[in-house]
């Protein structure tokens, strides 16, 4: 994914500077998703994307992004590129985009102890991914940041590599076109979830209004068809990236989803009809 230019950038410094601590402390900036695993949890919501929603895709979002197309390209041996809205000019258009939060743990299964099942060879359990990235500004040392990459557990199927990657990994430089200073002041660690449990065209809404001549041609492999990543902060899971046969692999990590299905013309007049008779 491209980088978007940072607006407000530090002055420029010497390249002498030491690497940062990743628990430097830091006022209003977090330096770190969290995540509370609550009984709450379990509940599977509806969403949905709207494109009247969107933030402005800054420069932090940029790195979150391109931290993403990092692990992707990684975990799927491939030089894979995250689209944007606007750089397939979607942010122009009207769509939703409809899905399903999956929830942030599995509920306990219960035993019985009057069956025992037979013993079949089972691969190794899935296990959370930690990547650790040096991301390289304009000029300096690179800056380490990590990201977690974590199954969620609702899915049918966990994909393959939660089973054969070694818990840690560290990957190639990332490099940027910020300053040591602007990289300082961003979050250098991310919690994300990933499922292939997405249909094959969940962004079928949007295949109307692409230019097939500006998707990226490793971006139509199998392997992210149906592909969602999710963005783990608070409690709150929310989209980050959506892959799909057509438009390939889209970040969507600056979109605010909307709970719920939106109410349609059809609905509304009939709600209006309905308060009409009451009356």
């Amino acid at each position: 994914m491209i980088f978007i230019e940072a607006l407000n950038r530090a002055s420029t410094q010497t390249n002498e500077r030491k690497l940062i601590a990743r628990n430097k402390y830091r006022p209003i900036i977090s330096n770190k998703d969290s995540v509370d695993l609550s009984s709450a949890a379990h509940q599977v919501k509806e969403i949905h994307l709207d494109s009247q929603t969107k933030n402005t895709l800054t420069a932090s979002t940029s790195i979150f992004a391109n931290l993403i197309e990092h692990v992707l390209s990684h975990i799927l041996q491939s030089a894979l590129h995250l689209h944007s809205p606007e750089e397939l000019n979607l942010d122009t258009k009207e769509w939703k985009i409809f899905l399903q939060v999956p929830p942030l743990h599995a509920e306990k299964t219960k035993k019985t102890d009057d069956y025992l099942a037979p013993e079949v060879p089972q691969r190794p359990p899935a296990k959370q991914l930690i990547f650790h990235i040096p991301v390289k500004p304009l000029y300096g040392i690179p800056i380490e940041m990590t990201v977690l990459l974590s199954p969620h557990n609702g899915s049918p199927e966990t994909p393959i590599f939660f089973h054969t990657l070694p818990k840690e990994n560290l990957l190639p430089i990332l490099r940027t076109p910020y300053s040591p200073e602007f990289l300082e002041q961003q979050i250098t660690h991310y919690h994300i979830l990933l499922d292939q449990d997405g249909e094959q065209d969940q962004l079928s809404s949007l295949h109307a209004h692409i230019n097939q001549s500006k998707i990226a041609e490793n971006n139509t492999q199998s392997a992210i068809y149906g592909l969602r990543i999710w963005r783990a902060k608070n409690n709150v899971l929310t989209p980050a990236v959506l892959g799909d046969s057509k438009v390939g692999l889209l970040f969507v990590g600056h979109y605010t989803p909307i709970e719920g299905n939106p109410v349609t013309e059809e609905e509304r007049a009939r709600q209006a009809n309905n308060l009409y008779t009451k009356a």
